[in-house]
């Protein structure tokens, strides 16, 4: 099956319009060329700006960006430039750093976005968890906690975002495992544009390195693919994931990069 950016694309804002959708103080809308997902929380990952168009000209992609800073300068919020490098024309790719510069715009991280078609077989014994499904208080504190532990967002906006009843009830589905009575590891899942998207996979520290990841990535993609009938699935690995993504079976297909802005 071949995957096109497009596809990564349309799930990526599925999956973050959740967070646009979650909380009173929150908006999702669309600016020229533009897609702006607004958690209204201080915190830059979760105000989360998208093209939508190609980008040919530098003056074209600096118009977009001024219009994404003053949305958020006039809500005094940080805020975060999640840039497919597919949507911007060769010779612009090249030259886009100085563009992102004077928009205020500094490098977070680079991310690969990939895609399977299915997963490959398991190789190797995985943990013995036990999987929950986020559905009560328990399990998002839960989730809550490991999204802390794992990916160092601060416990008060973990809890703003995952906390939130209605960020479950938006097609975003979050699965957490448990070793023994101990939540350990986490993932979620949105389906949208033909595709499962896997996000937030993460396992507190002291449980890393046994599978863990592995273990709640395949069921939830498996719940997934049951629930939908789909079997494709796509990502935005961090570089601490691309190893596990590998062997999962899933291959390069984008080229993305996380930008952050604050007030």
């Amino acid at each position: 099956m071949m995957f096109s950016f497009e596809v990564l694309e349309q799930n990526l804002r599925a999956a973050l319009s959740v967070f646009g959708r979650a909380r009173p103080q929150a908006e999702v809308c669309e600016l020229p060329g533009l897609l702006v997902v607004c958690a209204g929380v201080y915190f830059s990952t979760f105000n989360a700006v998208l093209l939508t168009e190609p980008a040919e000209r530098a003056d074209e992609l600096r118009r977009r960006l001024e219009a994404a800073e003053r949305y958020f300068r006039l809500r005094k919020l940080p805020w975060s430039l999640w840039l497919c490098e597919e949507w911007l024309e060769k010779p612009l790719r090249r030259n886009a750093m100085g563009v992102l510069e004077s928009a205020g715009l500094r490098w977070l991280i680079s991310m690969p976005g990939m895609a399977a078609a299915h997963l490959a077989p398991l190789t190797r014994t995985l943990p013995g968890l036990t999987f929950r499904a986020v559905e009560d208080e328990q399990t998002r504190r839960a989730f809550e906690r490991i999204m802390t532990g794992a990916f160092d967002v601060p416990t008060s906006i973990a809890h703003q975002i995952y906390g939130a009843v209605e960020t479950w009830q938006d097609g975003l589905s979050g699965w957490v495992g448990y070793l023994g009575n101990l939540p350990v590891t986490c993932a979620a899942t949105r389906v949208a544009a033909g595709v499962i998207g896997l996000y937030a996979v993460g396992t507190l520290p002291a449980f890393q390195r046994r599978g863990c990841a592995e273990a709640v990535a395949r069921y939830a993609i498996e719940q997934a693919q049951a629930a939908s009938g789909l079997s494709s699935s796509v990502l935005q690995s961090t570089p601490a994931g691309l190893r596990l993504y590998r062997r999962l079976g899933y291959q390069t297909v984008a080229h993305y990069s996380v930008y952050a802005a604050y007030p």
